[in-house]
């Protein structure tokens, strides 16, 4: 009798042994689902926030780091954002601001090219005029002389 007692406890402690696992389990793979519909919730927000950022500090900050700083998230959470929904890197954003600004500013001032330059935030006109070739084909005077001079207004 003590033998059938001894092997029913064993079994009961079995049973809830295999139970308790696999309540953690669910729990864990819950858990795991709640995080990925936090961070994918985040998403949006953080986009919205690189793009105010974006806005704000174009002229002084150019590297992707900056802002992902400015985010509180890291360089690759903030390219991987950026790359799921616009197919393209923080930096491409951040270039894709500053070449319109420029574009702007050459054809609605008449400043030298080493003034824009350096109101975007580039200390050597000649980095700017290389910085703005390998974004849009052409150098910046000759973008002006493509699009002439115009007054804003």
């Amino acid at each position: 009798m003590q033998n059938s007692e001894l092997a029913q406890h064993e079994l009961l402690v079995s049973y809830l042994k295999i139970f308790l696992i696999a309540v953690s389990r669910l729990k864990q793979e819950q858990q795991s689902k709640n995080t990925r519909l936090t961070k994918s919730a985040k998403e949006p927000f953080i986009l919205q926030k690189l793009k105010t950022a974006i806005e704000e500090n174009f002229r002084t900050k150019h590297s992707s780091g900056d802002y992902a700083e400015l985010l509180h998230t890291s360089p690759k959470v903030l390219a991987k954002i950026t790359k799921t929904h616009f197919n393209k890197t923080p930096s491409c954003l951040i270039n894709e601001r500053i070449i319109t600004e420029a574009k702007r500013k050459l054809h609605t001032q008449c400043k030298k090219v080493k003034e824009i330059a350096y109101e975007l935030g580039f200390e050597d006109e000649y980095y700017f005029s290389r910085f703005f070739k390998l974004n849009t084909g052409v150098t910046p005077q000759i973008f002006r002389e493509q699009v002439g001079y115009r007054r804003a207004g």
